[in-house]
């Protein structure tokens, strides 16, 4: 009888610990900031997107949960931390609501970590950027659009009512286009200052 109560009692505290953890789900909902591409409220162009955590606002950010347009995943095992299921579809994180903001269209809850409780409060960051690359900086390597969001305060929950499933926080996130100089215009460039450089000592 001892034994049957503290098996109860374990798969209890088992089931509570597993509850417990807190979840978040990957939309910043139909009211507040917007995300714009280079200036202009973004509404017909579907983006790749990353969703970062931090237990502080200058901490360490880790990845929760990423969209990617070249991705056709529609589900998450929905284990704790960030694993390779965690990187979903980006088709209509957009243009599904054509208003600017971001929707995770699969609507799946994600765990930041084991070791974040339910009702915890944390910290978010938001990349996003263009192209059918896997990563904000092979992105704007390639001279694509991109940015990162200010870090903001959010939440987690229980399993079944995400208290912070808008992501209502949200700072904004603007992508922009870094213009990448041509080989030919660096070396323009080098010819002009070796140019200036000799005059200047011919001069002297």
């Amino acid at each position: 009888m001892k034994k049957l109560i503290l098996s109860v009692t374990a798969l209890a505290a088992c089931s509570l610990g597993a509850h417990a953890q807190g979840l978040i789900v990957f939309s910043t909902g139909s009211s507040g900031a917007l995300v714009s591409i280079n200036g202009a409220t973004d509404t017909t162009q579907d983006i790749n997107a990353e969703l970062l955590w931090s237990s502080t606002a200058n901490g360490t950010f880790n990845p929760v949960a990423e969209l990617l347009l070249s991705s056709s995943n529609t589900s998450s095992d929905g284990a704790p931390g960030f694993d390779s299921s965690d990187i979903l579809s980006a088709a209509k994180d957009i243009t599904s609501g054509a208003n600017g903001h971001l929707l995770d269209a699969s609507g799946q809850q994600y765990q930041p970590s084991a070791s974040v409780a339910s009702g915890a409060a944390v910290y978010y960051e938001i990349e996003g950027w263009l192209g059918n690359y896997s990563s904000l900086a092979a992105a704007a390597a390639a001279g694509q659009a991109s940015g990162t969001s200010a870090a903001f305060l959010g939440s987690v929950s229980a399993s079944g009512n995400p208290t912070e499933a808008s992501l209502s926080t949200f700072s904004g996130l603007n992508l922009t286009t870094t213009v990448i100089p041509e080989p030919s215009t660096l070396a323009m460039a080098g010819v002009g200052l070796a140019s200036m450089l000799f005059m200047r000592r011919k001069i002297s």
